[in-house]
């Protein structure tokens, strides 16, 4: 389970939520494990998850992805159904256990006309309709949310967004592996991808190397953002059918899911030996980013380590372009809290950032290095494992 619960009930507390009310595909997974495939889609799909400050929580779903709740294993016993599924069940009494516990469900489920009316039938069963509910309005549409009030009319409604954010800044254990395990399947990834390169590849070869590499290793592609030459200085470039020369400059932005939780990397490699201009930006990066390294620890302010990366270079005669230099990674690959200039943000033990220093040049390329790591007690952990000097090839 992902849920820091007991951060969670402090934060509820403090801030005199009743219940919080989770609506987006990731904060719904974050509260209950269960990740709804037609969100994630935006096929008109809604679901919910709901953690009361004091009793049981439950999971609104729509029927037609009961087999989403099997597979999930919700720690959430009370599940709220809601329209109709789309299957027949067999007359037999030998099928696999999983099996029998979805049909289990569709023979024992009251689905409720829409999500709307399970969510509300929930709360009513808690005594919650008219106390304060922290509603997580990132996945609700307009038109839902206003039913919602409706329906609800002696609750208090309070943003629920910025709440579950704060909740999550803080990663338990198991998000740590989870975010590790991701990691390493990308870093692995990005290493048999660039195993093929050579003169005449093309940007679509590496990027198909890499989503094979992490396809096979059970992750889910993300991002793979590969540019050559003057491309790599382009801010997202999507893999073309630009061809390697000898010396040219690779730059590469990578990630993957594992179990819904983000990698996110960044690399710099060059066909050859690197040309002057090339290895002294190189260099000055890496220094950028190590000097924002040495920052991490408990306590610092974000706007501090930005600080840091800005200062090295600077110091190297490169303008610091960038709003920000990283960013959490969690359940979302770009979360709170984001290493800006003007954040009064401190770190704190249990968080997961990015560390991500890019120098672009549009008519010259493009020089980043991105690593992920975990902020401990007396400094962090890197959870990126692959040398972050340029990769020559």
């Amino acid at each position: 389970m992902p849920l820091n619960r007991e951060r969670a009930y402090q934060i509820m507390a403090d801030r005199g939520a009743d219940v919080l009310i989770a609506s987006s595909p990731e904060n719904v997974y974050y509260l209950s494990d269960y990740w709804s495939l037609g969100q994630e889609l935006r096929c008109g799909t809604q679901a919910f998850a709901l953690l009361p400050a004091d009793g049981d929580p439950a999971v609104v779903a729509p029927l037609d992805e009961a087999d989403l709740i099997v597979d999930s294993e919700t720690w959430m016993g009370d599940v709220r159904f809601y329209g109709a599924h789309s299957v027949e069940i067999a007359q037999s009494d030998e099928v696999p256990e999983q099996t029998q516990r979805l049909i289990n469900l569709y023979k024992t489920a009251v689905p409720e006309v829409d999500a709307v009316s399970a969510l509300v039938k929930a709360l009513e069963d808690r005594g919650l309709a008219g106390g304060v509910l922290a509603l997580d309005t990132s996945g609700v549409p307009a038109r839902l949310f206003e039913m919602i009030r409706r329906r609800l009319p002696d609750a208090k409604v309070v943003e629920g967004a910025d709440l579950l954010r704060e909740i999550r800044l803080v990663k338990t254990e198991e998000e740590v592996e989870r975010i590790r395990r991701a990691t390493e399947i990308t870093e692995k990834s990005m290493e048999d991808a660039l195993e093929i390169v050579r003169s005449r590849i093309m940007e679509v070869d590496l990027a198909g190397m890499f989503g094979y590499s992490v396809a096979y290793d059970g992750g889910r592609v993300t991002q793979s953002l590969i540019g050559f030459r003057e491309r790599s200085a382009f801010p997202h470039p999507i893999p073309s059918v630009s061809e390697a020369r000898r010396g040219d400059v690779i730059r590469m932005t990578l990630g993957c899911t594992w179990l819904h939780y983000h990698s996110n990397i960044s690399r710099t490699a060059v066909i050859g030996r690197p040309r002057p201009p090339l290895a002294k930006r190189g260099e000055a990066v890496l220094s950028a980013q190590d000097a924002a390294l040495d920052s991490v620890r408990p306590g610092a302010r974000v706007s501090e380590v930005y600080a840091a990366a800005a200062k090295e270079l600077e110091a190297a005669g490169l303008k610091p372009l960038s709003l920000s230099f990283g960013h959490g990674v969690g359940v979302e690959c770009n979360e709170q809290p984001w290493i800006e200039k003007e954040s009064e943000r401190e770190l704190v033990e249990g968080m997961v950032i990015n560390i991500d220093v890019p120098y672009l040049e549009l008519g010259w390329g493009g020089v980043q290095i991105e690593d992920t790591v975990l902020v401990t007690a007396d400094g962090f952990e890197l959870l990126t494992r692959t040398d972050r000097a340029l990769y020559l090839l």
